[in-house]
């Protein structure tokens, strides 16, 4: 019943013609930005030359980037990309990077928004999230508080059980280790980083996230270039998918596109967080007072996430035939993985999965606490969220795999249910936020 509701309902066309039209709209916006400025983007993030730092209670734009990096980049980088070019074939990886392209447009209006709709606390700390523009758009704290609602329920979901529950099936593989151990393992872990508080966090993720993800990079550039004689064929079989209109045994005309279209967006959006507004709590904790540079920064963790991560373990599975062995996502990976580490590519890929899963489960602590702060008026409960969270790894790390992803899918469409047509109702004061400044300036000094 549940996933019928996630094929139909949630991830249905109706939903996905939303997600396009919201990515659509602020890709005009801004000017088609995130293809012909990537540049500009880029020059006045990461490569300027001026950094701005984060004090005691906010974080610098690094650490805002390099925490929500840890937070998308989990187990949907590994296992949700495994399981969407396995269930809907190669035309989803397509259909994932037009996702990924539109939300780096979605992502920065969202943030944009959250940037200008934030708060500050009497400690002098930001306090920003989707909840609060949410709440702006339709005139109610109803629908705000709907939505941080919702995103608490997701915080055990998509952020905590299935990164746990992908961590421990990884480890029991490969290396015999019971689930029990690691769900008490990931609950030590976890409440050491989320009760240290978000600068903890920042500090953490500002030096793991970059190394991991260097190491796994290398790891599939390497199995591409041991297969590099598929690659041509790859290419060709993603773009004839994505447009295939024949139908599958049974199905209606057109399903074959429809099904590569869904798993594409929903395993994109699952693993880049773009218009569900979650990243909004992050990029709002920053000593950055420009809406439109912090919006910058926001873009570049969809494009790190998806356009880079998830399409090279896209390629990795589909230049060794990984994405037919099966659809769980962590053996079709393990299989593909073996060109180059052998019998080590489990361990490989289990290392991977522990460090994403755990920084990933960090961080959707953040959204739920500040969702749960949003509910309250205050910290009231704070820590008995907290507790509950680390102690759902353990449930996370026990429970089936089907049930926990169909549960993620579900709170993934609800929270972007409110968030999509508050962003489009708001969409006007994106616009002022002025893209082009980062053109004018690309080629001199940085803005800072």
């Amino acid at each position: 019943m549940l996933q019928w509701i996630n094929d139909n309902v949630i991830w249905g066309a109706p939903m996905l013609v939303i997600y396009l039209l919201t990515g659509v709209i602020f890709t005009c916006k801004i000017g088609f930005s995130q293809f012909t400025k990537l540049g500009g983007v880029f020059s006045q993030t990461l490569f300027c030359k001026t950094k701005e730092k984060g004090d005691e209670k906010n974080l610098s734009p690094i650490q805002t980037l390099t925490s929500a990096l840890a937070t998308t980049l989990g187990t949907g980088n590994i296992v949700a990309v495994g399981s969407a070019v396995a269930v809907g074939g190669a035309g989803a990886v397509f259909w994932m990077l037009v996702s990924a392209f539109l939300g780096m447009a979605t992502c920065y209006g969202e943030n944009v928004l959250g940037m200008k709709y934030r708060v500050k606390r009497d400690d002098g700390s930001y306090f920003g999230g989707a909840f609060h523009y949410i709440t702006a758009a339709f005139g109610t704290p109803a629908a705000g508080k709907l939505y941080a609602l919702l995103c608490v329920a997701a915080s055990i979901g998509i952020g905590n059980m299935t990164q746990i529950n992908a961590m421990s099936g990884a480890l029991n593989g490969a290396f015999g280790t019971p689930t029990w151990i690691t769900g008490i393992a990931a609950t030590l872990l976890l409440a050491w980083l989320i009760f240290g508080g978000i600068k903890l966090f920042g500090r953490v993720t500002e030096k793991v996230i970059p190394i991991i993800s260097a190491v796994y990079i290398l790891g599939c550039m390497a199995v591409i270039v041991l297969n590099i004689g598929e690659l041509p064929g790859v290419f060709i079989r993603i773009i004839s998918e994505a447009f295939d209109i024949s139908a599958v045994s049974g199905g209606i005309l057109g399903s074959v596109m429809m099904k590569g279209m869904s798993w594409g967006f929903r395993r994109g959006i699952f693993s880049n967080e773009a218009g569900l507004g979650s990243s909004v709590m992050l990029n709002s904790a920053t000593q950055c007072d420009d809406p439109h540079k912090q919006g910058m920064w926001a873009m570049l963790q969809v494009f790190f996430d998806t356009i880079v991560m998830c399409t090279l373990t896209a390629l990795t599975l589909l230049v060794t035939g990984g994405e037919k062995i099966a659809t769980d996502g962590i053996s079709n990976a393990v299989y593909a993985f073996n060109d180059v580490f052998g019998d080590f590519s489990a361990g490989f890929v289990a290392i991977s999965i522990t460090v994403f899963a755990v920084t990933t489960a960090a961080g959707w602590s953040v959204y739920g606490s500040s969702s749960l702060e949003y509910l309250t008026g205050g910290k009231k409960g704070r820590y008995l969220y907290l507790i509950a969270f680390a102690l759902a790894t353990m449930v996370g790390a026990t429970v089936k795999i089907e049930l926990v992803w169909q549960l993620s899918d579900l709170l993934n469409g609800l929270m972007a249910m409110p968030n999509l047509p508050a962003m489009l109702i708001l969409s006007a004061e994106v616009e002022k936020a002025d893209f082009g400044r980062s053109v004018k300036r690309e080629k001199g000094a940085a803005i800072v």
